[in-house]
């Protein structure tokens, strides 16, 4: 058997290679659904941490947009260094790009306090029914994470994934973060640990 490392990289490659499989107009409409279960979901008065989407991502855009229309507090993931931290977005036209090329708040944008309650909508490249998740493999959400829950253990973390990126089985480490449950654009599934 594969080292877990090994594992990793095989099934980021095999989800990488479906999500892009699937065509443009399939990838906007299942976006739009993930979008839609996603609103159904939220409380209108919590404090929401997501993710501005890469093209492999399902795009959540409109989502985000209409957050910040209800006016509900909006943090958006930043690069402080290497250290992935949440700052406060207002408003998707005004964020300025990342060393990375990923869209983020600007640098003196608010940054979220560690102890206030929030729900967490969290990309992966991979996750499974259990709450296990596979990212992109440089840690920071999990680090993230790990760091918010020791601070907060009232706050939520969800994955946020096409269908083709729902797994039997996500290889897991010590050092990864297990999430409470998974938007895709079949519904929602709460982790079954």
């Amino acid at each position: 058997m594969p080292h877990i490392s090994e594992q990793k990289k095989e099934l980021r490659q095999a989800i990488l290679e479906r999500i892009q499989h699937m065509n443009e107009q399939a990838r906007a409409a299942e976006s739009r659904s993930i979008a839609r279960r996603i609103l159904e979901e939220l409380p209108t008065d919590s404090v929401i941490c997501a993710f501005f989407p890469m093209k492999t991502e399902p795009d959540i855009r409109p989502l985000l947009t209409e957050i910040i229309a209800r006016g509900q507090d909006l943090f958006l993931p930043a690069f402080d260094g290497h250290a992935l931290i949440m700052r406060r977005a207002f408003d998707l036209a005004h964020l300025i790009a990342s060393d990375f090329g990923i869209p983020e708040p600007a640098g003196d944008a608010q940054q979220l306090d560690v102890h206030t309650p929030v729900i967490a909508l969290i990309p992966g490249r991979a996750f499974d029914r259990t709450g296990r998740r596979l990212g992109r493999g440089n840690g920071g959400y999990d680090r993230w994470i790990a760091a918010h829950r020791a601070a907060n253990a009232v706050s939520k973390y969800y994955g946020v994934g096409f269908d083709c990126q729902l797994v039997s089985a996500v290889p897991v480490e010590e050092h990864d973060a297990f999430l409470d449950g998974v938007f895709t654009g079949r519904g929602f599934a709460v982790a079954q640990k």
